[in-house]
């Protein structure tokens, strides 16, 4: 199993205003213009129609562009930071491999970070607590990937593990019928 890497969730931290705001704006701007062209057209409005028009354009399309580059930004000054993860995943991986849960250990909670988002380093953290039978840590990592990812039956199987190791016996019945809720196919996603 290899689930994907999440985005963190501070991607676009470089925008002040959230992105759906900028698009209610333009759209406010567009309808706005074609409101007084219309006005402006029938006289009502002592305003050129046509030229209003033409500038509600050019200015609703500078604000989606302005936004879109500066998100663009934000993201791409990002990148670095997802390379240097995926090497460093890289490194827990290969201790993972070579049975050396500790080292992995430390790799993966690193880049599983204070917000639990990187989902492959949750997986295998889970799995590295597994292994050195630390059953409270293993539900912890496991009730994080599945916020982020909660169709995969493998880990809500190991979540339902982890509970009865922990005599938790209601709470692994839950895990264990959520499990066999999802199709064997989930597992390798």
């Amino acid at each position: 199993m290899m689930p994907d890497m999440a985005l963190p969730e501070d991607a676009n931290d470089g925008m002040k205003v959230p992105p759906k705001y900028i698009g209610i704006l333009a759209v406010a701007i567009v309808f706005g213009g074609i409101i007084v062209a219309l006005l402006s057209a029938q006289g009502i409005l002592p305003f050129d129609g046509p030229m209003v028009l033409g500038i509600t354009i050019l200015a609703a399309t500078v604000v989606v562009c302005c936004a879109s580059t500066i998100m663009l930004g934000s993201v791409a000054s990002k990148i670095p930071e997802y390379g240097d993860m995926e090497i460093r995943f890289d490194e827990g991986m290969e201790h993972y491999k070579n049975k050396e849960w500790e080292n992995a250990l430390l790799i993966f909670t690193e880049l599983a970070g204070p917000r639990l988002d990187h989902k492959r380093a949750l997986y295998y953290a889970a799995r590295c607590y597994e292994q050195m039978d630390d059953w409270e840590n293993v539900k912890k990592f496991c009730k994080a990937y599945l916020v982020l990812k909660p169709k995969d039956r493998e880990v809500w199987e190991m979540l339902s593990d982890a509970h009865k190791r922990l005599f938790e016996y209601d709470e692994a019945e839950d895990a264990a019928e959520k499990a066999s809720k999802l199709p064997e196919s989930e597992k390798d996603n």
